[in-house]
Order: structure tokens, then sequence, then C-alpha cells
């Protein structure tokens, strides 16, 4: 990633109240505003949170930047970071990119009518995603995107459904089929790993839409819900590059050793990475609500 501007919070300028309730864990923060969490004995907003524009070259310094505040702001800083990258930057395009050069590839070297139908659903949910990071880009159209962002909330919570059974599909399809050459075989895998890559930041922007449209509890439970389909998605994968590498040690993979020894490294970035986790973590508290 090139260096680019996002906003951050600017810690300084937190107000006592709010800095108050995060330690007693009686706030949670919504798309940049603070509410008084359930059981506090309040309701309503905080503070809109305030926002420094800052420069940041990638993800791992994001993180640094967020862990460099304090304890309690930091755990609300990590996410909020790593949410303005995925909404404010290049930073999801690139892999969308990718993915839609894979759906391409995969489209003209592949005629299986099932494979172009799992392509034809994962280009539709990505397709989503890229809209709705223009939708939430800007923040200052909060109100006239209301509309379109409770519909394309629930187009991309049903999209998203068909998507996580369809990558257990396709691998299932990948593992079985006598018809995959080699080379297809680590095209089709190394796609599923990018887009499950990918996913969280789709869930992520879902679960934005929503609370940009004053959704909150939806929100939260687009993140809950998308947070555990995530995790189980990625452990398919991971039992299926298990099996893999049973099959290498055994000596019974056959042609496939030297995609297996080219996907390796990718999923073993997958699978050990954090950014998934942290993008999808709920606030320990839920947003109060006025009775």
């Amino acid at each position: 990633m090139l260096q680019e501007k996002v906003w951050v919070v600017d810690e300084a300028k937190l107000s006592e109240k709010l800095v108050k309730a995060l330690e007693q864990g009686k706030a949670v923060i919504h798309d940049g505003v603070a509410y008084w969490a359930e059981g506090s004995g309040n309701s309503g907003i905080i503070q809109h949170l305030p926002f420094k524009e800052t420069s940041i070259k990638g993800v791992e310094e994001a993180i640094k930047l967020a862990q460099a505040t304090t304890v309690i702001v930091s755990a609300v800083s990590t996410g909020l970071i790593l949410g303005a990258i995925v909404v404010q930057t290049r930073y999801l395009a690139a892999k969308l990119d990718a993915i839609q050069r894979d759906v391409k590839k995969i489209n003209r070297e592949l005629e299986a009518q099932n494979v172009v139908t799992y392509m034809q659903v994962i280009a539709e949910y990505f397709g989503q995603v890229g809209y709705a990071q223009t939708l939430l880009s800007d923040r200052t159209l909060a109100d006239e995107i209301r509309e379109a962002a409770i519909q394309l909330s629930t187009m991309l919570g049903a999209t998203r459904n068909k998507l996580l059974v369809l990558i257990r599909d396709i691998l299932d399809f990948a593992a079985t089929s006598n018809t995959v050459s080699p080379e297809h075989f680590k095209l089709i895998v190394n796609f599923v790993g990018a887009s499950l890559h990918a996913m969280p930041s789709g869930v992520y922007l879902e679960y934005l839409l929503n609370a940009r449209a004053g959704k909150l509890r939806l929100a939260e439970k687009v993140l809950t819900d998308g947070s555990d389909q995530f995790k189980a998605a990625r452990e398919q994968y991971r039992s299926f590059m298990n099996g893999l590498h049973k099959s290498m040690v055994q000596g019974k993979i056959g042609s496939r050793a030297g995609a297996y020894a080219e996907l390796a490294p990718q999923a073993k970035m997958l699978l050990e990475n954090d950014e998934g986790a942290m993008l999808l973590t709920l606030p320990t508290a839920r947003v109060a609500i006025a009775a």
C-alpha cells in the first residue's frame, strides 16, 4: 500500500465523560459515534468522536498507531483505524480488483457450469461491497444515503449467505473433481483464499451501512453473525488445506504437489492473519435503547 491519509480518533479531544464511560465499560462506539451502553443507566449519544488526519503506509503501521494510544482508547482505535482503511483507501479496492481478474480468468479457462455459477455469485457479492464503500466514503451524505444503505445491506446479507455456501461447494469441487488440472486447481483454491481475505471488509461495510442508517442493534447483529460465519468458512478452508498437507505427507497428493507448495504460503498468511478478527470484533457492550 502506498502512503495514504485516513481520519483517526483524536485522543486529545475526547471528552472526560466519554473517557470515564470507556474506562467503566459503559460506552459503545459505532460509526464514529459514542453511545451509552446497555446497563449504564443512560441512553443516547455521549460524543461524536473527534478525528484528525494522519498518513499510513499499511495495515501493520495502522495497528501500531492504534496501540500507541492509551489502553482504553487503543481498543477503540484499532477497529476504527482498520475500518477507516477499508472505507477511505485503496486497500479494499485493490483486493476487489484482484478478485475480479481471477473471476474473468476462471470463467475463461474453466467451462464447468457449476464453476461459472460460483463466479457469478462471488462477482455479485464483491460488486455490492464495492458499491457499499462508495456510499460510505463521504460521511456528509449520511442522510441522503439512508434508504440506499438499508436496501444495500439487505442485499449484501443475502448474497453473503449464498457466497459462504458456494465457498464450501467450490472447495468440495476442487477436492473431488478429476477434470480439474493442477493449474486450475491452484487457481480455484487461490481464489477462495483471496475471497476469504476480503470477506471481513465486506461484513464490516455491511455493518457500517446499518450503523450509519441508525439501525444500531441490527448493525450489532450483522457484525456478530458475519464474524461467526467468516470464522466457520475460514475453518473449512483450514480443513481443506490440512487435507492437502496430509495427502502430501502420505505421498498421495500426486500431480497437485506443486500447486500445494504454491498455495501453502497464502493459506498460512490467511489463517494466521488477525486483521479480519480485529475488524469484526463487536464492542463488549450493546447500545442502550431509550425507554
